[in-house]
């Protein structure tokens, strides 16, 4: 990706929390892989919502692996849809330490599962009086290998625990759903005033404060590619993004203003 661009790492916990996680496995049975649900909350560790029958459910609730902690290794999913097509913009395997969260944390970690996938159960998951309720569980992370469609290594957890999403993530990627929604063509306009990028459709694949990365399906049928578009100065609040899209569409230089 083009520079300038955010940090590797700050790039990866904005995707994390962007991310669902989709299979995991505990580490002295890798061969046995098991779906599921929940959340990367923002200090960076992974919520678990376990449902009862679940195998990790039993697990928790009746050995000593309710209060200490079980290494589990834990797969992610960030998707951004290109048209109809789902497509995976980032895998990420988290690699940790699973444990029931605490009652007086239970909240807090519902709520973290709640924005990324609202359920009911996830009340009796806070309570967690029934035997049969679901479970709230979470992933200490001590590594996190990430692959994107440009790049790919290992974070220590420590690490990826100390860094965070950066603040405009969550109003970019709104942003960005509009603008793939409702302004494609304009976007795809922009790609003829864009040195060495390939004309054809797209749409935004990444959206930050340093720029946005484009998504190109080239008319010639070749391969997919990205085309990174860098602000002229570093956006400090969505009006800004939206403002630096605007200009970047309405052939104008793309550029934040205050």
């Amino acid at each position: 990706m083009r520079q300038p661009s955010p940090s590797t790492i700050e790039r990866i916990r904005s995707l994390a929390s962007t991310a669902t996680p989709t299979m995991a496995a505990l580490a002295d049975e890798p061969g046995t892989r098991f779906s599921v649900r929940g959340a990367v909350e923002h200090a960076g560790r992974v919520v678990l919502m376990i449902d009862a029958g679940h195998p990790l459910h039993e697990v928790l609730r009746t050995t000593r692996h309710g209060t200490a902690d079980l290494a589990i290794g834990v797969d992610l999913s960030a998707l951004r849809h290109v048209g109809h097509t789902p497509t995976v913009r980032a895998r990420l395997w988290c690699e940790g330490w699973i444990s029931v969260v605490p009652a007086g944390e239970r909240h807090d970690a519902a709520l973290a599962v709640w924005k990324r996938e609202p359920d009911k159960e996830l009340l009796a998951a806070v309570d967690g009086s029934a035997a049969d309720a679901p479970l709230l569980a979470r992933v200490e992370p001590a590594s996190v290998i990430y692959h994107t469609y440009d790049a790919a290594g290992i974070i220590d957890g420590a690490d990826f625990r100390a860094a965070a999403p950066h603040p405009l993530t969550g109003p970019a990627e709104r942003i960005l759903h509009h603008v793939n929604d409702c302004h494609r063509d304009e976007l795809s306009a922009s790609l003829r005033r864009l040195p060495d990028a390939p004309q054809g459709a797209a749409w935004i694949w990444e959206l930050d404060c340093h720029g946005v990365t484009l998504w190109v399906n080239p008319i010639d049928g070749d391969h997919p590619t990205l085309a990174r578009v860098p602000w002229s100065a570093p956006a400090t609040a969505p009006c800004q993004l939206e403002r630096a899209l605007h200009d970047l569409m309405a052939h104008h230089d793309p550029a934040t203003r205050p």
